[in-house]
């Protein structure tokens, strides 16, 4: 092998990982393949090519390209990475998880390695090593939005709900320019039948981003539920105006005009959200005990 060859090699690899890049995976997956052809020895080269593999959906071929560069190149963190991403996206968590794990100890104040350890505890529902790892990562990255987000709804999937807020209130203030870090606090707030707090935190986020349907509708919603009929109704009047094919929107009003007694008017407001439900083929029940 002449140091040509290697160099050569090389360039063809960094081709191919533009070309990867740019999400051409059959011309990366050839210059890959003529790096290969230049250095067998390439475990970087064969990598990529298992990246393009994948991209391809070849993934039985992706698995077995990638763990010959692993042969090669064992403690390589890319090729471990990659790795990991394979099996668990073909959900062999147990695998991945010994991936992570491995991953972690190799540099263990590695915020993204001790997230991705996180996700793959999350897929297995180990919600306790989930949130500690994902703790972990945000220790030393205390405002990564994406581990907030997915800590914050670990616990809400596990109806953790006291957790789950604590944490998007986090978010929140990591990103006060975002709204749906206080969406998700105001959905939280009314399961736990905090009212007040579930309006504030949706008239926070219109504050903050005015066109939040979201937002809207769970301010509509919970006015309904702390007895402000009134304004519940204005609120699901300016919905329905904004957007007439809104079924939630439809269900609110019924359920705040059942409320005032408007018996007639809630049923027509029932029957166009469910017409609506059924044109979409959805079978989603109304969040109101009408």
């Amino acid at each position: 092998m002449t140091d040509r060859k290697i160099e050569e090699s090389k360039k063809k690899t960094d081709e191919g990982r533009a070309f990867l890049m740019k999400q051409d995976y059959r011309r990366a997956r050839q210059a890959f393949d003529e790096a290969i052809r230049l250095d067998s020895q390439n475990a970087l080269a064969l990598s990529g090519k298992a990246n393009a593999l994948f991209g391809l959906e070849d993934i039985e071929k992706a698995v077995k390209t990638i763990e010959k560069a692993l042969e090669l190149d064992p403690n390589n963190e890319e090729i471990l990475d990659n790795y990991g991403a394979y099996l668990y996206n073909l959900s062999k968590f147990k695998e991945a998880l010994g991936v992570a794990q491995r991953l972690v100890d190799m540099k263990p104040d590695s915020a993204e390695y001790l997230y991705k350890l996180g996700t793959v505890y999350d897929a297995m529902d180990e919600v306790d090593n989930a949130a500690d790892a994902f703790n972990k990562s945000l220790a030393i990255e205390p405002k990564d939005l994406h581990v907030l987000k997915d800590l914050a709804e670990l616990y809400e999937k596990h109806k953790k709900l006291e957790e789950a807020i604590e944490v998007f209130k986090k978010a929140a203030s990591a990103a006060p320019d975002q709204s749906y870090f206080l969406d998700c606090q105001g959905q939280i707030y009314g399961r736990l039948d905090k009212y007040e707090e579930a309006l504030s935190a949706f008239e926070a986020a219109l504050k903050i981003n005015p066109g939040d349907d979201y937002a809207a509708n769970g301010r509509a919603a919970t006015l309904a539920r702390i007895g402000r009929e009134d304004e519940a109704l204005a609120a699901f009047d300016e919905l329905i105006k904004k957007d007439p094919g809104s079924a939630f929107s439809w269900d609110g009003k019924a359920f705040v005009l059942k409320r005032l007694g408007r018996v007639e008017e809630a049923k027509a407001a029932q029957a166009e959200a469910t017409r609506i439900w059924r044109a979409e083929e959805s079978n989603s029940p109304s969040i109101f005990n009408n």
